[in-house]
């Protein structure tokens, strides 16, 4: 199980919360990551499922970032995803590993 909490680095210009999910350093090894490199997941938010991009920092923090490619690979705002199953800024998440590779954020 990988934990993290939902963070913000700012505000869209419609005032929703640039989200980002921070990965607890305990389960980052979970997920794959390089710094400076964004490294392409499948993650199920909801019914959906999107490819998101996982990246760490210097100091080797590990963190999904807040545009999401969607079905038809259009973007879309992991706020937005966030919100249609009931999760905030300050909350804290679960990611359950698929046997197919996948992620589901629970």
């Amino acid at each position: 199980m990988i934990t993290g909490t939902v963070v913000s680095q700012g505000k869209y210009a419609d005032g929703k919360d640039i989200c980002e999910l921070y990965i607890s350093a305990a389960s980052s090894s979970t997920l794959p990551h390089k710094y400076r490199q964004r490294m392409p997941i499948l993650i199920k938010i909801g019914n959906i499922r999107y490819e998101a991009g996982v990246h760490e920092t210097q100091k080797g923090v590990v963190w999904i970032s807040s545009v999401l490619k969607g079905p038809r690979r259009d973007k879309a705002r992991l706020v937005d995803s966030l919100a249609d199953i009931d999760i905030r800024v300050g909350d804290a998440i679960r990611i359950k590993t698929n046997t197919d590779g996948t992620f589901l954020l629970q």
